[in-house]
């Protein structure tokens, strides 16, 4: 994790896409940055992986202004007037507070114990979820330069 908090920013790089990779051990994050010294899309994958919890953060009132299928698809919300509420249909997030490592980790301690091998916990927070995983290690790959998608909301203040 350390190596990774070097170049990423703690909060304020958009989530573009996550999920299981299709083998199924390992989790992605497809990540844009626009701010740092390592500016554009990269892909972490988190490897191993024994434990991952996601939860909402969006809240309940929010949740319910937002239950329609116009917030899941951007151009109908468009269409619907903009209705008031979550817009699901963005198709990305916005981290914050964004990423860290969890330390100490009693999850990672007894998943440390259960495979013999060195476990760690990380906590990744949205504007619209909270992702806990428990892995083994960290892999960080460039994938583009592109950072249209975040630079046109988040504005340095330097």
């Amino acid at each position: 994790m350390t190596s990774l908090l070097e170049w990423l920013p703690e909060s304020d790089f958009g989530v573009m896409d996550h999920g299981f990779v299709p083998h199924g051990r390992d989790y992605y994050l497809l990540v844009e940055c626009s701010m740092g010294q390592n500016q554009g899309r990269h892909q972490l994958q988190f490897t191993h992986i024994a434990e991952l919890s996601y939860t909402t953060v969006v809240a309940d009132d929010v949740w319910a202004k937002s239950w329609g299928e116009a917030f899941v698809d951007y151009q109908a919300w468009l269409d619907a007037g903009e209705p008031d509420g979550y817009v699901w249909g963005t198709c990305w997030s916005l981290a914050w507070p964004g990423i860290r490592a969890v330390e100490p980790s009693t999850k990672a301690i007894d998943w440390s114990a259960r495979f013999g091998k060195s476990m760690y916990e990380a906590q990744i927070e949205t504007d619209r979820f909270r992702i806990n995983l428990v892995f083994h290690s960290l892999r960080s790959a460039k994938v583009s330069d592109e950072t249209s998608t975040v630079s046109s909301v988040v504005i340095p203040l330097s």
